[in-house]
């Protein structure tokens, strides 16, 4: 009998301690959680707070006269037309100095830089998610201002990954452009407000619409033959920088290309909805290069080719491909146009 109590009492004893130890553990003996755990626990804490940023960097040029950025860093190497009375005033060549700054009325309205060399502030072109987050959070919801209305947007888990949005206090917003092989910044685009929202890239959540009033723009064949050397430069910048060979214009190529594009005369809202086609395109390429590899970039909405690009690297980078040798471009107010093959083709 007084063996069973003593079993009894032991069992008690010990089923106590195991459940009471715990609780005098010294809290200064547990393990932190890993640092990156940490750093997403206060990214969600903090997700609505510390926006906008103060201005530091390139951002500062959003808002202020073109004088002001050539002063410091000189003439341009052109100026082109842009649709809706702007102007592309091009700097740079290559992957180390390729800038491209949009102009109104003598004002910067965008700064779209792909130069690894340029000096941007904060953020910078070949960063990791992991030094931007050292800089602070990536939030999925901004509010600003234009024309004294007020709006929201929202973007979608891809786009805070790829194409993350960060905010500054003079009303100017940065996107970090990622490379989803390299995950590293390729490029950055500086805008302001009234230009973030006129590419119409983000979903704006608020109740106010926005309307970007592109029926008011004339058609220019100035600003189709500036987007036509803008994605030329572009595709030979981004090319450059994965260290692959630049492509080469091919003559058929060109040909196939301006038979594909609706004519000035026929463009209208017929035309520009069912002229083109991925079913035209392919054909196309199967008559003038039926035994070599081809693809294409198609795209109709021809107004800005920093957009242009935005879209292509989140969906396709057949311009990596290393096979792919040579190219022709062709555009309009309504199509953006890359015809690609392998190698030249036989006239």
């Amino acid at each position: 009998m007084n063996f069973s109590i003593k079993v009894v009492s032991l069992f008690i004893l010990f089923t106590f301690i195991a459940y009471a130890l715990p609780l005098y553990v010294d809290n200064g003996e547990r393990t932190p959680p890993p640092t990156s755990i940490a750093r997403n626990e206060q990214t969600s804490i903090d997700e609505n707070e510390g926006y906008p940023l103060p201005v530091t960097g390139y951002e500062s040029y959003i808002g202020q006269p073109i004088a002001a950025y050539t002063a410091r860093h000189g003439e341009p190497i052109r100026v082109g037309k842009a649709y809706g009375d702007s102007e592309w005033w091009i700097f740079g060549t290559n992957a180390a100095d390729y800038i491209q700054i949009g102009v109104k009325d003598d004002i910067i309205r965008s700064l779209y830089i792909l130069g690894n060399k340029i000096e941007t502030g904060m953020y910078a072109i070949g960063m990791t998610q992991e030094n931007v987050l050292d800089e602070g959070y990536l939030a999925r919801n901004f509010q600003l201002t234009v024309s004294d209305t007020p709006y929201e947007l929202a973007l979608s888990k891809k786009q805070q990954k790829l194409t993350p949005l960060i905010q500054f206090e003079n009303d100017s917003f940065v996107i970090l452009l990622f490379d989803d092989v390299t995950e590293t910044v390729y490029g950055m685009y500086f805008l302001s407000n009234e230009a973030l929202l006129d590419l119409e890239y983000y979903s704006i959540v608020s109740d106010e619409s926005y309307e970007v009033g592109r029926d008011d723009w004339e058609r220019s064949v100035a600003a189709d033959e500036e987007n036509v050397l803008q994605i030329k430069s572009i595709l030979g910048v981004l090319r450059e920088r994965r260290g692959l060979a630049m492509f080469q214009e091919s003559e058929k190529l060109l040909s196939a290309a301006g038979e594909l594009m609706p004519s000035e005369a026929g463009v209208n809202d017929f035309t520009a909805a069912f002229t083109l086609s991925d079913q035209r395109i392919e054909k196309k390429l199967a008559e003038v290069a039926p035994d070599t590899r081809t693809a294409f970039v198609f795209d109709d909405e021809g107004y800005s080719v920093p957009t242009l690009f935005l879209k292509l690297l989140q969906v396709d980078n057949v311009i990596f491909d290393d096979y792919l040798t040579h190219y022709a471009v062709a555009g309009n107010e309504h199509y953006q146009l890359i015809l690609l093959s392998e190698q030249p083709i036989a006239p």
